[in-house]
């Protein structure tokens, strides 16, 4: 066996890991028993540039060839430090939610994890993931996704957000459906925290607004407070 023959065994093993430890609790976390709903805690903004030094609002001039192609990065912020019986929630191992563009028909023509990733979804823009070994927490952020979207001729107004008629791992999960988040994200396998699941909300991003953009954060009815099962550390 050659050198690139056992890269491509191992990378087909830890897809089988991610099956096995971190699907079920993003996709079936009924029938696994093994989640449990927190309530939110952070919420996914949208930035048009690369790094953590987040950009809301695009303005892409005119259009090239007739087109207007932008990268979009999703990150979830506003994470508080919480942690339950001593033990601090500190990767983010699966997550799960939907890309919503509105204003004008696009076509989302990459999208790219920060590390290995294996995903569900039933379409480009649709996230559900497993990541592998997961992503640390940083300064109560973490990035998710990169997305590279292409519009037609020069779009005004158009809204980047999340469409929660994506979340299919919150419909039997109790407590989630009545919190009506937005998006979901676990921890991962090796701190054993893949059955915790939380919450977030989102704050729009907007390409080419022809007036003062509205920005408002949306997110759901239960926070990690409200729930009770996670502690401020």
């Amino acid at each position: 066996m050659n050198g690139k023959a056992l890269v491509l065994n191992r990378t087909a093993l830890t897809a089988v890991m991610l099956v096995a430890f971190l699907l079920p609790a993003i996709l079936w976390p009924a029938s696994s028993g093994a989640s449990t709903w927190c309530g939110e805690n952070g919420l996914i903004r949208f930035s048009f540039a690369e790094g953590d030094s987040l950009v809301s609002v695009l303005d892409t001039g005119e259009p090239v060839n007739g087109v207007t192609t932008f990268e979009v990065y999703a990150w979830l912020t506003d994470i508080d430090p919480v942690a339950m019986d001593g033990e601090a929630f500190l990767h983010l191992g699966g997550m799960e939610f939907k890309l919503s563009i509105t204003g004008a028909e696009s076509s989302i023509l990459e999208q790219k994890f920060p590390s290995q990733a294996l995903n569900v979804g039933q379409e480009m823009g649709h996230i559900a993931a497993g990541l592998h070994p997961g992503e640390k927490i940083r300064d109560g952020k973490v990035f998710l996704v990169r997305w590279k979207v292409m519009i037609q001729g020069r779009p005004e107004n158009v809204r980047i957000g999340l469409d929660a008629a994506g979340l299919m791992s919150c419909a039997e999960l109790e407590g989630c459906p009545e919190s009506k988040t937005l998006a979901l994200y676990v921890g991962n396998e090796s701190s054993q925290q893949v059955g915790i699941m939380f919450g977030a909300g989102y704050v729009p991003s907007w390409v080419n607004p022809s007036e003062e953009p509205d920005q408002t954060p949306v997110t759901g009815k239960k926070t990690w407070r409200d729930v009770g099962i996670f502690e401020e550390r």
